[in-house]
């Protein structure tokens, strides 16, 4: 009786009562077009992992590892390929610290290349699930701290990490010197990027929308940014003090309601192509196949890039303390989405989104550390 009431109340209020609803792009997350100003430097599909390792610029591409230097281009400088060579199986994961790269290969561990030395020292560290090393950061040149997606899928199943609803992630601190590491949090909802600041360490939870902090053993664990309208990814440092964040892409309220259904996602998972599931995607529109929202799509032959969408580009500046503070966007109508990593070179912002294949620059930092 009182569940007929409330849905009752509920139909007569508006409220939802299936818990679909997404926050709104609103305040420091104002939509903009701006990811879809910023100059291109460089197209290059699948581009992912992009740090600075000393002066130089690297990023991978399944399972190359290209080194890019800057060249002249059409508006002013671009990028180009310098040096490419094989990991031989899928980089899941890079991190920079001055000369010294840490690389995570899928199913294989993580590679730590020094500078002055020809070849790399391989870490396997017991325990972690080697093919889902998802995001690494150094804490000193002798501790890596490294975020594990999940314990059952490896990290291009990530679509599937979330429609099971798996949220078996973890962070771990590594010990270079030994080759061993601990686990600092465990039941995390696929963990997908992670930072070190002094003694706190940020991690993002993608499929709970959200960013935890917590010591760097793992404890006084608390929520430094929360109910966010996508899943957010990787961290970057900033050098003006704080953080970049990359949201590889935006929350949506079908998908919210399916992860409710479960005897649909069930058979959605048996008998569809994960390419055309109803989840999120770091690039859309790529086939008639697709799934459709009517809202999302076209009208009178006019997309509406304010309706919600499958897939869209967004970075986010944060302060010391993960608070939003401005962000750049490529909106449903855009060409910049599924960013998943950057990193500042020259004084600028490199943005690398995986989902468009394209290195795009944001050349006003000078400006906003000015204010």
């Amino acid at each position: 009786m009182i569940g007929a009431v409330k849905r009752a109340w509920a139909n007569f209020r508006g409220f939802d009562l299936t818990g679909s609803t997404v926050p709104p792009m609103d305040g420091p997350l104002r939509p903009n077009a701006k990811l879809d100003a910023a100059p291109l430097l460089l197209d290059l599909a699948d581009v992912d992992n992009l740090v600075l390792r000393g002066q130089q610029i690297v990023c991978s591409v399944g399972h190359e590892i290209h080194t890019l230097a800057t060249a002249a281009g059409k508006n002013g400088q671009a990028l180009s390929i310098t040096g490419t060579r094989n990991a031989g199986k899928p980089v899941t994961s890079m991190a920079a610290a001055g000369d010294l790269l840490a690389v995570a290969v899928e199913g294989e561990g993580i590679h730590i290349e020094r500078p002055g030395r020809a070849s790399a020292e391989l870490i396997r560290p017991e325990g972690l699930n080697l093919e889902c090393i998802t995001a690494m950061a150094f804490a000193d040149p002798s501790t890596l701290f490294v975020a594990v997606g999940s314990a059952s899928n490896p990290a291009h199943r990530w679509k599937h990490d979330l429609m099971t609803k798996t949220e078996a992630g973890s962070v771990w601190r590594v010990d270079l010197a030994a080759g061993s590491a601990v686990s600092i949090a465990s039941g995390v909802a696929f963990p997908s990027g992670i930072i070190v600041s002094k003694d706190r360490v940020f991690v993002s939870e993608a499929w709970r929308h959200r960013v935890l902090s917590m010591g760097l053993d793992g404890s006084r664990q608390q929520i430094a940014l929360g109910s966010l309208p996508a899943y957010p990814g990787r961290i970057a440092p900033t050098a003006e003090g704080g953080f970049w964040l990359a949201m590889f892409a935006p929350r949506n309220p079908l998908v919210e309601f399916v992860l409710k259904e479960d005897e649909y996602r069930s058979r959605m998972i048996e008998t569809i192509d994960p390419e055309y599931w109803i989840a999120p995607s770091l690039a859309t529109g790529r086939s008639f196949l697709e799934p459709i929202q009517g809202g999302a799509r076209k009208k009178l032959n006019m997309l509406k890039p304010w309706s919600p969408t499958w897939s869209a580009g967004l970075v986010v500046r944060c302060d010391e303390t993960m608070s939003m503070l401005r962000n750049y966007q490529s909106r449903a109508d855009g060409d910049v989405h599924g960013v998943t990593s950057m990193c500042e070179a020259d004084g600028r912002l490199l943005i690398g989104a995986k989902g468009s294949g394209k290195i795009v620059a944001i050349d006003e930092l000078a400006r906003h550390a000015a204010k």
